[in-house]
């Protein structure tokens, strides 16, 4: 059963696509905090404090470079 736009506001929902986004987010705040078993560097790393070019805060994330073409679409 597909749900229109005005179902899911009527049943107060938000839709897959930005609960996925949320669940997202979620994680990756869980693997940069230690929270979860899962390695920070398999997946990215953060580019902190000791790089004086960056302003704001140190968590800010680099994707790995992937050397396979299976990894980079995927």
């Amino acid at each position: 059963m597909l749900l229109c736009t005005g179902t899911l506001y009527k049943l107060n929902l938000q839709s897959l696509e930005y609960r996925i986004l949320v669940a997202d987010l979620i994680l990756t705040y869980k693997i940069i905090f230690g929270l979860t078993d899962i390695d920070l560097n398999v997946y990215f790393r953060l580019k902190g404090p000791e790089n004086a070019r960056i302003r704001g805060n140190p968590y800010k994330i680099v994707v790995n470079q992937c050397r396979l073409n299976v990894r980079k679409t995927f």
